[in-house]
């Protein structure tokens, strides 16, 4: 009987109806063909989970409610694995064709025009898409807080402004996609700002020496030595095209080729701050830059 619970309707009876699995679940489980259980059901007289009134006249409405709780679930989280494997990074455009895509958005436009939100509703909804909620959820490592005491925008102010303006006079205001020549070209990162920017935070903040005004030098001197692999001049068409969402892997692709240039920023620390650099280097290297291995050889 150990080798085959299924066979003991007490154990087949708690599995079924009051924990409600169902019978593919329990096939996983015990690794045998779900049909040999359905067998098993009928013979130890068990109703089926779509039985609502047999369910409840012998078992109680309870146990009922629990089985449905339980099927809502197991359907949720299986249509939203298979809508992430089918949809993720795509356009309405790819998903449903040019028509069908505009009528959609025609739809949410009008089902969303002159409508007023509540701030109960707004913040409601903001909690709902915040953390790990969130689709851009990485792990919680490019946090805001993280060096919430730096001056994020007078960072990006004072040294992205000056290497954005740097980089199309240098390329003579022309786009190195399509090759037009334009007055509105202007930067692009291939190697994001954020990875920069914590990365030097990093290595400031291990000497004891963090502050806005050194992240500022320390980010024109890295741009100084770096500008010329790390930017790109684009026109406003190709800069919003290689930011759709579907072309987040390739920009990742080009970030992988270049995430070498951050390692210095992870390298001879302090002999105490080994084991803490290993991982907080495991964990910044581990997106778009899989192929790259972090040791600490360098520092022993």
């Amino acid at each position: 009987m150990y080798n085959t619970p299924w066979r003991d309707k007490e154990w087949f009876t708690k599995q079924f109806i009051y924990i409600g699995k169902s019978i593919h679940e329990l096939s996983i489980e015990l690794g045998m063909d779900w049909s040999s259980l359905e067998r098993w059901r009928q013979i130890h007289g068990l109703p089926k989970h779509s039985e609502k009134e047999k369910i409840i006249e012998e078992y109680g409405l309870d146990v009922f409610e629990n089985i449905v709780r339980r099927k809502k679930k197991r359907y949720s989280l299986s249509n939203r694995m298979k809508a992430e494997m089918m949809y993720k990074g795509k356009s309405y455009e790819d998903i449903y064709g040019l028509e069908r895509a505009q009528e959609i958005k025609n739809k949410i436009s009008v089902s969303n025009k002159n409508v007023k939100r509540s701030d109960e509703f707004k913040e409601s909804l903001s909690k709902k898409q915040r953390g790990k909620n969130n689709s851009n959820w990485k792990g919680g490592f490019y946090s805001s807080q993280v060096y919430e005491h730096i001056d994020r925008l007078s960072v990006k102010e004072y040294v992205l402004d000056t290497w954005n303006r740097y980089i199309v006079i240098e390329k003579d205001y022309t786009c190195e996609c399509c090759g037009v020549r334009s007055i509105t070209c202007n930067g692009h990162h291939l190697l994001s700002f954020t990875k920069i920017f914590h990365a030097i935070c990093f290595y400031l903040d291990q000497r004891n020496c963090l502050d806005t005004m050194s992240v500022i030098s320390e980010m024109h001197q890295f741009h100084k030595e770096n500008f010329r692999e790390i930017y790109q001049c684009l026109c406003s068409p190709c800069h919003r095209n290689i930011h759709r969402q579907e072309n987040y892997y390739t920009r990742m692709e080009q970030e992988s080729r270049l995430i070498y240039l951050l390692e210095p920023y992870f390298s001879n620390p302090e002999p105490s701050l080994k084991e803490e650099r290993a991982m907080y280097a495991a964990l910044f290297f581990k997106e778009g830059a899989e192929t790259i291995e972090i040791t600490l050889s360098r520092s022993e």
